[in-house]
């Protein structure tokens, strides 16, 4: 679409996945989707879909992405649990949405040089623009061999970033506009009267966590 462009490689991991074509574009072609995850709250997030008057064409996780982001918008990630990495372009605003899922599961690499934006799931792939030069980031190994590398954006190569977990980035009228979507609260308690309301509460998590990820081959 003018300046843009979204490649895919398919990695199928789930059955459903075998039903996806991507990249995934809505009805009018105003949304293009490019994912790499697995969404496992598929029966919340289609409930909710659904109860807001959006079509799902598909039982795909790309399509479950990509109507989140239009019923939702930026703040899509938030409703989204699962493992997941992905690049949206929004023909409407012109804008490329980007997020990361709240541990960091699938990686997300991106690039910004001048006028030019480029984005992949790998490091190889920025090397294949002979532009782009393998240019060794000095400080972050000498803090990886210290035993200090604990920088969620930087990487081993200068100029190549990683977007961290919980975050989302919209590139914009060639500027960058970077969010976190999500935080742990260390402050919230669940409070029970004894050890068996505990264990029970933590066995339900535990089989619905399970439960949810079962559909992967």
């Amino acid at each position: 679409d003018g300046p843009v462009a979204l490649g895919h490689r398919m990695l199928w991991t789930t059955p459903e996945a075998l039903q996806e074509k991507q990249p995934l574009t809505d009805e009018l072609g105003d949304l293009c989707l490019t994912l790499d995850g697995r969404v496992d709250n598929r029966e919340e997030l289609r409930q909710a879909l659904e109860a807001g008057g959006l079509h799902l064409r598909t039982d795909t996780d790309a399509e479950l992405v990509l109507r989140a982001y239009e019923r939702w918008g930026e703040e899509c990630p938030a409703h989204i649990i699962g493992d997941f990495a992905f690049a949206l372009w929004d023909k409407r605003r012109r804008q490329l949405f980007c997020a990361r899922d709240p541990l960091g599961v699938k990686p997300f690499y991106y690039r910004r040089d001048g006028h030019t934006f480029r984005f992949a799931s790998e490091m190889q792939p920025f090397f294949q623009d002979a532009a782009v030069t393998r240019r060794p980031n000095l400080r972050l190994i000498g803090l990886y061999l210290l035993e200090r590398y604990d920088d969620a954006e930087q990487t081993l190569y200068e100029g190549i970033l990683r977007l961290p977990p919980s975050s989302s980035l919209v590139v914009r009228d060639g500027g960058l506009r970077q969010h976190r979507y999500w935080e742990a609260d260390p402050a919230r308690a669940v409070r029970y009267a004894g050890a068996a309301e505990y264990a029970g509460h933590f066995r339900d998590l535990f089989r619905e966590a399970v439960r949810c990820r079962l559909r992967s081959p």
